[in-house]
């Protein structure tokens, strides 16, 4: 089975659109720790995805993160909680580029309607969606599952050997 099975159109679409995004690493010390990210972008050729993440605001959960760490990256559409999971491994750590911030701040942009639409706090979304400082992690999954809510929740879409 190929990459493209794991990312095809219909969730690169999904990921690259306003929904909330966790990603869940190691911390340096081994423990489980989370963050939010920023925006996402599914690579060309569908086999990775590039996610924005603030270190300042998520030092625990980058300081464990190198070429190679288990990741896994989660998003939710808040209207309705439907729910992707992607779990792989990270190709990359890198400086966010000109192209990278216009995406984050996009994704932020349109984050911020939808949150307020639906009743959140602009000081909340401030704190979520944090814009400086970003960096991009390329995750490459290698598994993926629905996750929304119900009787599918779980259920593995597809999987790569390693």
């Amino acid at each position: 089975m190929g990459w493209r099975r794991v990312i095809d159109q219909v969730l690169a679409a999904f990921v690259q659109g306003p929904v909330m995004m966790i990603f869940a690493t190691r911390s340096a010390a081994g423990l489980p720790a989370v963050g939010r990210a920023i925006g996402a972008r599914v690579t060309s050729g569908r086999d990775a995805i590039d996610i924005f993440v603030s270190p300042s605001q998520w030092a625990d959960a980058l300081s464990g993160v190198a070429v190679g760490s288990q990741i896994a990256f989660t998003a939710c559409r808040p209207s309705d909680y439907k729910t992707f999971q992607f779990k792989g491994e990270v190709l990359d750590v890198t400086p966010m580029d000109g192209a990278d911030q216009a995406m984050a701040e996009r994704y932020a942009d349109d984050m911020t309607r939808v949150l307020l639409d639906l009743g959140v706090q602009q000081p909340q979304i401030d704190h979520w969606l944090t814009r400086v400082g970003l960096v991009r992690l390329r995750l490459q999954p290698r598994s993926t599952f629905a996750q929304t809510p119900g009787p599918g929740a779980g259920a593995q879409l597809a999987q790569v050997a390693p």
